[in-house]
């Protein structure tokens, strides 16, 4: 069986929809869902590019859900650069009709970070530099408090 992009960007912009006012609350929960499926599983991660490296792995074999993942994470900044994201072809549905889009990979990767590495994060944003499917998201590890 062929996994079809046309049904994920179709599935995905229709359920954002249906959540109306719901959707950025059940997308944080969704990305939570994730990162502790990763998070359970990943075992002990010792350091941040363990992490990295763990983290992407996850996202690139387990989710699948784009064609190239790479995370890269030091002890401040923490990025994903995405290329052929299905996630993204239902956000330009939603952003063509004026509905604000909902990203969960976002989410999972700020509370993948939480969980294993113990340290705040914060969002610094998401840029779209090429075709949709494409992007890079930018975090910010705040310090440890150790």
């Amino acid at each position: 069986m062929t996994t079809s992009l046309n049904f994920f960007k179709q599935y995905h912009s229709t359920v954002i929809k249906a959540l109306g006012e719901d959707a950025k609350k059940v997308n944080a929960k969704v990305g939570s869902i994730m990162a502790d499926n990763w998070a359970d599983k990943a075992g002990n991660i010792n350091s941040n590019s363990e992490f990295a490296k763990s983290f992407e792995n996850y996202l690139k074999n387990q989710l699948e859900f784009a064609e190239f993942v790479k995370v890269n994470c030091d002890e401040k900044d923490y990025v994903l650069d995405i290329k052929g994201c299905a996630i993204c072809h239902g956000n330009e549905l939603l952003r063509k009709e004026g509905i604000a889009t909902a990203c969960p990979i976002v989410q999972a990767a700020k509370y993948a970070a939480v969980k294993k590495l113990g340290r705040n994060v914060i969002t610094k944003g998401v840029d779209k530099p090429g075709i949709v499917g494409e992007c890079t998201i930018r975090f910010e590890l705040e310090p440890s408090s150790s």
